[in-house]
Formats: structure tokens, C-alpha cells, sequence
């Protein structure tokens, strides 16, 4: 518990230090809410919602993001999942940055109470055109894992991980993350999530698009789990 108070003290100090020294910002928020239900041979009811909020002036960004997942087959429920991220950047000169950032990760049906990781490394802006942007980073951290069996396991971390965003058109935007996460101490335990979507804009402010998200774990923390999750969605988007 001192480790973690620790970790946080100090990302907490340096971001309120970074951020006092700049200019106001506005926050760009951006949010996805999807629903489906359906009756008859098998009821089914699925609820997603995701929201992410940015904010940039000269040297400093940050990036906030939520993502919870519910869904009930014949009453009966069969995924529940919440993910938080937090992380502040600092750039270093006009493609390098520097980062810290925190995750939260809560997957009852995947074998966890919690698994949360706190890290710190660098960032390059690989590609930054008008329709292309792809950005790389790659940190060490400390991961503490509580599993729903009652046991818990805490180790440093590997990380890896690329964001690319390509206009297609004016209207149309496609968006791929791929990242990799892994044990130090014992390289067969590794995560690798992607996250792809399509979005299409209806006016200003929103858009309609589908999404398509893997999330494996090699070693889970049971025999009986999966090692694999997918999702598809079609969500409303707003952009404010």
C-alpha cells in the first residue's frame, strides 16, 4: 500500500507542477453510448458506453479515457467490464515526449477484481499529417493484479504500444490502437488488446460508427477462462 501511495503521490505532484505552468486549454470530449437487445429464441441485452477527453497547449497533453461494458444472456449476466486510463504527456522537442499514466482494469468474467498499472516512458510522433497521424510509445511499470479466485499477484511491466488515425474523408475516420503489455519477471504472461473503428459523421458534433476490440491474455488467472474477447458495436458518437 506504501508502493502505490507512493506512485501516486508523485505522478499526481508532477502533473499539477507541469500543468500550473501553462496557458488555459480547452478540453476536447469525445463519447460513444450503444445499446442492443433482443427476444426470442435467446434474449440478449448488451450496453457499451466509452468516453475520452484531450486536452493540449505547447508542451503538455493529456488524455483521459473510460470504457464500461454490461451484457445479460436469458437474464443471466455474462460480461461486465470497466477500464480507466489516465496519462500526461510532456513533449521533449516536436516528436519526443515523455509520459506517465495510469490503468484500471475491472473483468469479472475474465478473472479479475482489479489489475491496475502505473508507468512512465516515451512517445514519438511517428506520422502527424492532416490525414495521417501514428504515434508510438513504449514504457516500464508496475502492474498489481487482485484475481476473483482470491489471490494476487504484483510485477513490473513491459509495455508497448501504437495509436494511428487516418481521415479517409471528411467525413470518415479510421482508428486502429494496438498494444502489448507483459510480465518482466515471467514473459508467458502477456496482453495484447486492439481496437479498431470506423466512424462516420453526421453533422458537427455527431457521428455514427462500428467498432471491433480483441483482448487477449495468454496465461489467464484460471483454467476455465478464455484466453480471447471480442466485441463488435455500432455506436452514436457525440464530439464536443
Amino acid at each position: 500500500m506504501k508502493k502505490k501511495l507512493f506512485v501516486y503521490g508523485l505522478t499526481a505532484l508532477a502533473v499539477s507542477n507541469s500543468f500550473a505552468q501553462e496557458e488555459k486549454a480547452e478540453w476536447k470530449t469525445h463519447g460513444e453510448l450503444s445499446y442492443v437487445k433482443t427476444s426470442g429464441n435467446s434474449d440478449t441485452e448488451t450496453f457499451a458506453t466509452k468516453i475520452e477527453t484531450n486536452w493540449k497547449k505547447t508542451v503538455n497533453r493529456f488524455l483521459g479515457k473510460g470504457e464500461f461494458l454490461y451484457g445479460k444472456t436469458n437474464n443471466k449476466e455474462n460480461t461486465n467490464k470497466l477500464y480507466l486510463l489516465g496519462r500526461w504527456e510532456r513533449l521533449l522537442n516536436e516528436r519526443l515526449f515523455g509520459f506517465v499514466q495510469g490503468d484500471y482494469l475491472r473483468d469479472k468474467f475474465s478473472g479479475y477484481n482489479y489489475k491496475t498499472v502505473w508507468s512512465a516512458g516515451l512517445g514519438y510522433d511517428i506520422i502527424k499529417t492532416e490525414k495521417h497521424i501514428l504515434k508510438g510509445l513504449a514504457s516500464l511499470g508496475y502492474t498489481f493484479s487482485d484475481y476473483k479466485d482470491g489471490k494476487n499477484k504484483d510485477y513490473t511491466t513491459g509495455s508497448a504500444e501504437f495509436d494511428y488515425r487516418w481521415k479517409i474523408r471528411e467525413n470518415l475516420t479510421f482508428k486502429q490502437l494496438l498494444r502489448y503489455d507483459t510480465n518482466l519477471e515471467d514473459t508467458n504472461v502477456y496482453f495484447i488488446k486492439s481496437d479498431s473503428s470506423l466512424a462516420v459523421k453526421i453533422n458537427a458534433h455527431f457521428s455514427m460508427g462500428i467498432g471491433y476490440k480483441v483482448a487477449y491474455q495468454n496465461k489467464p488467472p484460471s483454467a476455465n477462462i478464455e484466453k480471447t474477447d471480442t466485441t463488435f458495436l455500432t455506436s452514436l458518437i457525440v464530439d464536443f
